[in-house]
């Protein structure tokens, strides 16, 4: 027969058994006046060198990566000193060993050591971007452990512009200008980053640490400065911008896979557009420029 609820109750009501006499002693002896009051002391958690994170506010980011880009380069922090060299010793060959030995470092401190990391490799993709590749593989396998540096990525990438002063094209000064050599180091320091920002984003893409819609948008930007600037009358601020973009364009097109065909279409018609209007409409677009367009074109047909 299963025992059911039914049968449980029904054995409050049955015949009780005495208990032992040894038992209802026990019981008589037991004391009956209240307990004597005793105030509840404070519990102490040991936290073992761990803490609650702050709240941190939704545009932490932006606020933080402001003052990091102006540090990327110091190195008071020990733990972030060891992040430097092991970003200057780093190769193909030594990755697994040295991203470990970072990850280790990460893992001791709070966002803002992170975020201050993730720009530093930002900062070395983009101004050596020999290393871009490199970069990104060592993005990739920090993002495996830490995902909130997808998100930091993002950020650097939306910031481009303003935390690198990049709203503004640095012309080729003249063989008279009294700072010369200096404008010269900051004219070609400028075309590389922007150089190195166009690859370094493509390779982010290919693995998966951006958004196909992030270098879409870089794209169309580019296209539509282009197109803007490229129409206006011939000066040489005008055509170092129609320059620099060009090259913009030829770096992402060498980078994107075959299978992104949304973002080679994209590259495709646009340059398409630019190389049927009429040569009299492109006031700025110098043959250089244009022989360059033509060559990208290839890449993505």
């Amino acid at each position: 027969m299963p025992l059911t609820v039914e049968n449980v109750y029904s054995v409050r009501f049955g015949a009780k058994l005495p208990l032992p006499q040894m038992v209802q002693g026990n019981i008589a002896k037991l004391r009956i006046v209240p307990v004597v009051y005793k105030p509840v002391r404070p519990m102490h958690i040991k936290h073992n060198g761990f803490r609650n994170k702050p709240a941190l506010s939704a545009n932490w980011r932006e606020t933080a990566l402001v003052d990091v880009v102006r540090r990327v380069k110091e190195r008071e922090d020990p733990e972030y000193s060891e992040i430097f060299s092991i970003l200057n010793k780093i190769t193909a060959s030594n990755m697994e060993k040295l991203s470990n030995d970072a990850i280790g470092y990460i893992q001791k401190r709070d966002d803002q050591f992170r975020l201050r990391v993730t720009m530093l490799l930002f900062d070395k993709a983009i101004t050596q971007n020999a290393y871009a590749s490199v970069m990104s593989d060592f993005a990739k396998r920090l993002s495996l452990i830490f995902p909130d540096i997808l998100d930091d990525l993002s950020s650097q990438i939306e910031l481009f512009p303003k935390l690198y002063n990049m709203t503004e094209t640095i012309v080729f000064p003249a063989s008279d200008d009294p700072a010369f050599d200096k404008n010269v180091i900051e004219w070609s320091m400028q075309k590389d980053k922007r150089r190195g920002y166009a690859k370094f984003i493509i390779y982010l893409y290919n693995q998966n640490l951006i958004a196909e819609s992030i270098v879409e948008k870089s794209i169309q930007l580019v296209l539509k400065d282009l197109d803007d600037i490229v129409r206006t009358v011939k000066t040489a601020q005008v055509e170092e911008n129609v320059t620099q973009f060009v090259e913009f364009l030829s770096e992402t097109a060498k980078l994107i896979p075959k299978t992104s065909m949304s973002l080679r279409g994209l590259l495709r018609d646009g340059l398409t557009v630019f190389l049927k209007t009429p040569r009299e409409e492109l006031k700025s677009l110098n043959m250089r420029s244009r022989f360059k367009m033509e060559d990208t074109l290839k890449c993505v047909q």
